[in-house]
């Protein structure tokens, strides 16, 4: 099929297993068995990471389970949003990075 623009299509060629032109891709060599994944971070992207609060699996042992579980009960009720916590953490923002 050849196409001349948006309008106008061309069906003149032969349709079948003969007439094509381009050769099947040949499989994917598969990799070898000892190559190793690789990670490596940019000391920018291990200072988001701090920021962002996200921990390694080391210190994940350091999650409080009890005062998790007493936040989200208190986010479900609707009580943990107050004016005096966010002023708090406004203030604690603003002495961080102003």
């Amino acid at each position: 099929m050849q196409i001349y623009g948006p309008y106008r299509v061309s069906t003149q060629q032969p349709v079948g297993p003969n007439s094509r032109t381009a050769k099947p891709a040949a499989p994917a060599e598969k990799p070898a068995a000892s190559s190793v994944d690789q990670l490596d971070l940019s000391s920018a992207a291990t200072a988001a990471n701090r920021l962002s609060g996200i921990t390694s699996p080391s210190t994940e042992s350091d999650i409080r389970v009890d005062r998790v579980a007493e936040i989200r009960r208190q986010i479900a009720s609707g009580s943990y949003d107050t004016p005096e916590k966010m002023d708090a953490a406004l203030d604690r923002f603003l002495d961080q990075y102003a």
